[in-house]
């Protein structure tokens, strides 16, 4: 899983659209994400800063309402992340 998400990071630093297209799918309201789908995220974010910006609306409009979720110590920490 590790490994998968380095690749969409290092895919995403040069076509961040198509990346965001999958992973966003995998990022559903209402529905906890799997850990790495949010890593994945604050990767892609620190790897390509200015590509991330068209999305931020919808990703942080997905997390907000998720964190109270968030119950065990990894996930909090990977939404700090």
């Amino acid at each position: 899983q590790q490994a998968a998400s380095d690749v969409l990071v290092a895919v995403g630093q040069r076509f961040i659209n198509k990346v965001m297209e999958e992973v966003l799918t995998k990022f559903q309201p209402g529905i906890l994400p799997h850990y790495f789908v949010v890593q994945t995220f604050a990767n892609l974010s620190v790897s390509n800063v200015f590509g991330m910006v068209p999305f931020l609306n919808s990703i942080l409009g997905t997390m907000l309402p998720m964190l109270g979720m968030a119950k065990q110590d990894h996930m909090k920490s990977v939404f700090c992340y």
